[in-house]
């Protein structure tokens, strides 16, 4: 699942993909502004087939976050 989400990310921002390390923030260590990183989660949602809380977003930190929170939606 972290290969798609940094995938989408490296379409956003210029970072190799070996720097998507799961303790990445993409906001603070990306410089991902946060439209970007809504348009991230959007993407992730239409594609997965997935609802993502707004509110939970918020909590999420880094892309190992992300990537945990995700997976854990995909066995709903």
């Amino acid at each position: 699942m972290l290969s798609i989400i940094t995938n989408l990310i490296m379409e956003y921002v210029e970072v190799k993909e070996e720097d998507l390390t799961p303790d990445v923030n993409p906001v603070r260590d990306l410089c991902l502004n946060s439209y970007d990183f809504i348009s991230i989660i959007g993407r992730l949602e239409s594609e997965l087939g997935i609802e993502i809380d707004e509110r939970e977003i918020r909590n999420l930190e880094t892309l190992g976050e992300l990537d945990a929170y995700v997976k854990s939606k995909m066995i709903q």
